[in-house]
């Protein structure tokens, strides 16, 4: 697993292992230091409306004392300025109030609020906060209590858009929903890492600044015009003579972004910035892509991120998924599509779980052993829907039931929910395959060793072990799903008393139907190992060395196949008619000899109308009895089988039908 990780062949890749130290039990009880007066510096252009909420919320929610000083930077908008003046006359001990005759750009607003902030008689930090930044409740000791250290000159907050400080990944940001910011806030004060991470550089949005830091570099460089890359500049210059700068993932706050001028001209303005900044500082822009591959960050980003995802939903869909790919992880992929917002714990990976979480558009995840973490990852969840999909793959399977028990909360209005892709739950065999194949569901007393297992410490387990461990799952789940009668009906043989819901999956891509071909040639859809009848095909291509087998898929490297068998390797389904086409394939068989829950492949052959053979057991024998190119033949007695599957599609045979 190490080797296919390092070389980027396993889905588990994504990740960094979660940091215990983050996720406090409880919120810390720990205020902080006094923090003295707080000087705000509020460069204004345009925006009303989000000023107006930008100052509802500095004066609801800052918890120390403050003074901000608003710089009124020419606006356009007539209404702008009187409503500010308006404002600033309700609290003349608190605001004061600068308004520019025109219009300087953010750096100069800014630098004209520096300076009557450093003209003012008080020892606090100085907050850069711009108006389209809106702060939660108790949001100003958390900000600058770092900056009591000395060597610090910066703290930022994560956010929303915030580029390397962005939730739910780093980048430009997304755009919240009215709520979503103090829901994410509420996770956040819970963060509790000590010491603060160092970042390259602060982000302007809403920035406190050490006063002392700030005397000996009291202005930003006007050459960066109307904004963008100051910061970075300001920071670099402090770096240099032996600051530091710090994220502070325990507070968040929400950045509207973008509201002063618009996207085409903010991106050229980024883009100017960038340059310079890369001109000024060469390892400026390396350091960035270390502090992104190391994240520091990534254990608070994916708290703060699931925090999101459970503000987006009512109840919040909590997959437990295996790693192995499949038609399992594309009916995932569809399922996890109809909700907004979703977590997978995934098994099978370097740590027992890697935790996904998956929210406006984007895919964050993190790895651990610990299941209490993900436990805390989950708290802020109003309501979950606990949802086993797979967990072959799992280190410890056995314990799989209780651990998804436990994950549900009674004092909340959590689901357990159970999709059935395969036999997982009826046997560790989760093929219901035993030495001497398919024979039905086996009994909880079966001696076959195909239906027993051991757990890591070695402790043997028998089926019945295995049935009264994923029993107490079952009989807690509020519904079973499953995708076709076949595989209900056996589902049912091991629980009865299960409620049990068939839901066959939607169609997930079309297949191009085409006419009969006059190709000899018989094709194989899908992957090949032995359950998926490998040893069906090397049987008949053995016995029949002048008939070409062509396996549209791969064939587990283990098996060995004859030369007139043709291995194409990996396909997608809008392939997959053209592929018919290309190989002259003329009929399809279906050679799986365990009794599937769903069957794609089967669908996906049928789709094409080429006539489609397959054994009479499991989802791809309903499947195949129920359409009019479908042909089954039994499985039993295994004598014989795969002749008998072969008579149906044999082009031999067909030939000769047709002539006489």
């Amino acid at each position: 697993m190490a080797v296919k990780c390092a070389l980027g062949l396993e889905l588990t890749t994504r990740g960094a292992d979660i940091e215990r130290s983050w996720l406090l039990e409880e919120p810390s009880t720990n205020a902080g230091t006094r923090t003295p007066e707080i000087t705000i510096v509020l460069p204004v252009y345009n925006a009303l409306e989000l000023l107006k909420k930008c100052l509802t919320r500095v004066e609801r929610f800052t918890n120390c004392p403050w003074h901000l000083v608003a710089v009124e930077d020419g606006s356009t908008d007539p209404a702008v300025r009187p409503w500010l003046t308006q404002w600033a006359s309700r609290h003349p001990d608190r605001v004061s109030l600068v308004c520019l005759d025109e219009n300087l750009g953010f750096v100069g607003a800014v630098n004209t609020g520096l300076d009557h902030a450093l003209s003012r008689d008080v020892d606090g930090p100085v907050v850069l906060l711009n108006s389209d930044a809106l702060v939660p409740e108790n949001w100003a000791n958390r900000l600058c209590d770092p900056l009591n250290e000395p060597s610090v000159a910066s703290v930022t907050p994560m956010s929303n858009a915030a580029e390397i400080l962005s939730v739910p990944d780093i980048g430009p940001g997304i755009p919240l929903r009215d709520g979503e910011a103090d829901k994410i806030d509420t996770v956040a004060r819970r963060l509790g890492a000590v010491p603060l991470p160092s970042i390259p550089t602060g982000v302007g949005f809403c920035m406190a600044l050490s006063r002392n830091w700030l005397r000996r570099v009291p202005r930003f460089d006007p050459a960066f015009g109307r904004g963008y890359g100051e910061e970075v500049d300001w920071c670099q210059k402090t770096r240099a003579l032996g600051a530091n700068h710090l994220c502070q993932p325990g507070l968040f706050v929400e950045h509207v972004g973008g509201q002063s001028f618009g996207s085409k001209e903010k991106s050229a303005r980024i883009r100017v910035a960038g340059a310079k900044i890369s001109r000024r500082y060469p390892r400026y822009d390396a350091e960035v892509q270390q502090f992104i591959s190391n994240d520091p960050l990534a254990t608070p980003r994916l708290a703060l991120s699931i925090a999101l995802a459970a503000a987006r939903v009512d109840r919040l869909p909590v997959f437990l998924a295996h790693s192995l790919g499949g038609g399992a992880e594309a009916a995932l992929r569809v399922e996890m599509a109809r909700h907004e917002a979703a977590v997978v714990l995934r098994v099978g990976g370097l740590r027992r779980w890697q935790v996904e979480v998956h929210v406006a558009r984007q895919v964050l995840a993190g790895r651990t052993d610990d299941i209490d973490l993900v436990r805390r990852l989950l708290a802020s969840a109003e309501a979950l829907d606990l949802i086993y999909s797979c967990g072959v793959g799992d280190s410890d399977p056995f314990g799989l039931p209780q651990i998804l028990l436990s994950l549900r909360r009674t004092d909340r209005s959590d689901r357990l929910l159970m999709r059935l892709h395969d036999y997982f739950p009826l046997s560790p065999s989760y093929t219901l395959l035993g030495r001497n194949g398919f024979s039905g569901v086996p009994a909880p007393e079966t001696s076959d060793p195909c239906h027993a297992t051991r757990r890591p410490d070695g402790t043997r387990l028998t089926l019945a072990d295995w049935r009264a461990a994923w029993g107490k799952l079952v009989a807690e789940c509020d519904e079973v799903t499953t995708f076709s009668q076949a595989s209900a009906r056996l589902f049912l043989e091991g629980y009865g008393n299960a409620n049990v819901k068939v839901r066959p999956h939607l169609r997930l891509v079309s297949v191009r139907r085409m006419a009969e071909q006059s190709g000899r040639r018989v094709g194989i859809l899908g992957h090949l190992n032995i359950q998926k009848g490998a040893l069906v095909i090397r049987e008949l291509a053995t016995a029949h060395p002048h008939q070409t087998f062509v396996v549209i898929g791969l064939v587990d490297s283990s098996i060995p196949l004859p030369r007139n068998v043709i291995v194409h390797g990996t396909y997608e389904r809008d392939e997959i008619t053209e592929l018919a086409r290309l190989y002259g394939i003329r009929a399809w068989l279906m050679p799986s000899v365990w009794p599937e829950t769903f069957s794609f492949a089967t669908r996906e052959a049928l789709a094409t109308g080429l006539p489609v053979a397959g054994f009479a057991l499991g989802a791809q024998g309903e499947a195949l009895r129920d359409a009019p190119n479908g042909f089954t033949v039994p499985l039993e007695p295994k004598s014989g089988a795969a002749e008998r599957l072969f008579s149906m599609v044999d082009p031999a045979r067909s030939t000769q039908a047709a002539a006489e």
